[in-house]
This record gives structure tokens, C-alpha cells and sequence, in this order.
């Protein structure tokens, strides 16, 4: 039997690549600016004097691209991660599969952390969250209903940050 990873590889939709492992940081650096980009989004909605100085529509609402960056926030942070474990990744699916693998089977830190697994490993939900982020971020990007978009974008706003924070703690205890 095929494992996943290998499977993976195969189709050309990760490749091991051990020069990425230098980049694990970056990725990281790169989702904190998408939660930037996601609050000052959000923000700008409630903003009226700022919406009035730029002379933006009343009807413009910008929930839809906060749930974009919010979900491009976790994605990012996930390619941290899989790059801390050497792999490269051109796909969103094949990036959720390999967190599944090597996070939450098989728990890859370092021997010296196990101690500190139970309280930084990546869990199932905190996987899914990712997954759901990117169903959610796709119904708001093509909703047309406003109410639908706001909901999403309340909601992926926490997410995004818990599962960033999260992802940031197991880079942080890999480079111990």
C-alpha cells in the first residue's frame, strides 16, 4: 500500500526539499502580515470617519477579504510549518495532508519536548479549522450574500489568529 506523502509526491504536489526548512520563518512572518491585513480590514468596515475621508460607497463591505486573509493567514502558517520538516508544497489539499501526517500522527518534535506535546501539538480540530477556513473563505469569496460573508468573517477572524499563535509555538519549540 501507497502511503499519502509518497503519493504525494508522485503527483508533483509536494516535494521534499530540505533548503525550505530556512523559510519556516518566513511563512510565519508572512501570516502575521495577513492577520494584519485581516484587522484592518475588519477594522475599516466599523471605521466610518475613515470610510468618509476616503470616500468609499456606503455599500462597500470588505468582510469578504477578511475572510481571505484570514485564510491565507493559516495557509501560511502551515507552509511554515511543513517547511520546518523540509517540504515544499503547491497545493492547499496536499499541505492539510501533510499536517495530518507528520503533526498530528505523528507528532514530529523533538524528543527533548515531549513533555510539552500535549500543551503545543497541532490536534485534529486545529487541523480541520484550516480546512473549514478554506470552505469558508471560498463561500464568502463567491456569496453574494452579505449576512453569509459577515457571519464567516466573525468567525475565521479567531480562528485565523488561534491556529497562527498555534502554529508559531510549534515552530518555536522545534528550534529549541
Amino acid at each position: 500500500m501507497v502511503n499519502k506523502v509518497d503519493w504525494l509526491m508522485r503527483k508533483g504536489l509536494i516535494s521534499k526539499d530540505d533548503s525550505f526548512r530556512n523559510l519556516s520563518r518566513k511563512f510565519l512572518e508572512k501570516a502575521r502580515l495577513n492577520l494584519t491585513t485581516m484587522r484592518l480590514l475588519y477594522e475599516f468596515n466599523q471605521d466610518k470617519r475613515a470610510r468618509d475621508i476616503l470616500k468609499v460607497p456606503k455599500d462597500y463591505n470588505s468582510d469578504e477579504w477578511v475572510v481571505i486573509a484570514g485564510y491565507y493567514a493559516m495557509y501560511s502558517a502551515a507552509l511554515s510549518l511543513i517547511a520546518k520538516i523540509g517540504f515544499r508544497s503547491k497545493n492547499h489539499a496536499a499541505t492539510i495532508s501533510l499536517l495530518d501526517e507528520f503533526y498530528v500522527k505523528k507528532k514530529l518534535l523533538h524528543k527533548g519536548d515531549l513533555n510539552i506535546i500535549s500543551n503545543a501539538s497541532l490536534k485534529k480540530e486545529e487541523l480541520e479549522s484550516l480546512s473549514d477556513a478554506r470552505h469558508k473563505r471560498e463561500i464568502a469569496q463567491y456569496s453574494v450574500t452579505k449576512q453569509t460573508t459577515k457571519t464567516i468573517a466573525e468567525k475565521i477572524k479567531t480562528e485565523a489568529y488561534n491556529f497562527v499563535n498555534k502554529c508559531s509555538e510549534l515552530i518555536e519549540i522545534n528550534d529549541r
